[in-house]
């Protein structure tokens, strides 16, 4: 039984957040759930959260902490996507992704840690299979992802005197509403291609994995007492991985430029 143990997850009103939720509840856990909007569901205790704000962040945990005394899990699974070229991506978009995806991650670790270091609980970080490739017209999507890897690496490094379990989950292309969320805009010069990349980009992700297969996956690695240090999500995913290691980085750039622009 689960019971005592509180998990905290971002993201949590729909897609693999709410899978995730709707698992952890079944299996007892005492679940937080943060995003934006207001959401209601059956002993999910919600918080409404900015995570690209420090302050919302902040508060967050002090709420959690306040009430139950202690903080077990942390999946940080909330993000975005923007698409386009590099030349024509606005600083405000860029920002903005940023901010979602690597800094709302960063708040949430730093704020957690001196909770998560007292019952020697774990951080599961949402990266992407789209931080080890990085596809033409979703380059800063790919760059956040990539900062995600990093930071759970060095943190890893970091808390380990400390028995924390940092986990950082690469998913593949997975149905979700993240794909009609995704900011699109006309591109100039790229157009053409632009629009050929995200019809394909957008049907691998309608047709790849379900939510409540992605979250069955990290729920699993959540849980495990001796969770990897990193998982790929989907086998065709972790083949392309792979190969990735053993081709050349010009090769595969071809094949990525071939496939997507």
């Amino acid at each position: 039984m689960n019971k005592n143990k509180v998990v905290l997850i971002t993201g949590v009103s729909s897609g693999i957040g709410l899978e995730l939720a709707k698992l952890f509840i079944k299996n007892n856990y005492i679940v937080y759930g943060v995003s934006r909007k207001t959401f209601d569901m059956e002993k999910l205790n919600h918080i409404c959260c900015d995570v690209s704000n420090y302050e919302n962040c902040k508060n967050t945990i002090d709420t959690i902490i306040k009430k139950e005394g202690k903080i077990d899990i942390l999946i940080n699974n909330a993000g975005m996507g923007i698409s386009g070229s590099i030349e024509n991506t606005s600083e405000s978009d860029a920002k903005k992704i940023f901010d979602i995806n690597f800094f709302g991650c960063f708040y949430m670790c730093k704020f957690v840690l001196p909770y998560i270091k007292e019952t020697k609980g774990r951080i599961v970080n949402v990266s992407s299979v789209a931080s080890k490739f990085f596809i033409p017209f979703q380059g800063f999507y790919s760059a956040t992802k990539a900062s995600i890897d990093a930071i759970s690496s060095a943190m890893r490094a970091e808390t380990r005197p400390f028995g924390i379990k940092i986990i950082n989950v690469l998913p593949g292309d997975t149905k979700t509403s993240f794909t009609k969320n995704r900011v699109k805009q006309f591109d100039g010069d790229y157009n053409e291609r632009y629009i050929k990349s995200i019809t394909k980009m957008e049907k691998d992700e309608q047709n790849g994995m379900t939510s409540s297969f992605v979250a069955k996956k990290i729920y699993k690695i959540s849980t495990k007492k001796h969770p990897p240090s990193t998982q790929v999500i989907g086998i065709q995913y972790k083949l392309l991985l792979f190969l990735g290691k053993i081709l050349p980085t010009k090769l595969i750039e071809f094949i990525i430029s071939k496939m997507y622009a």
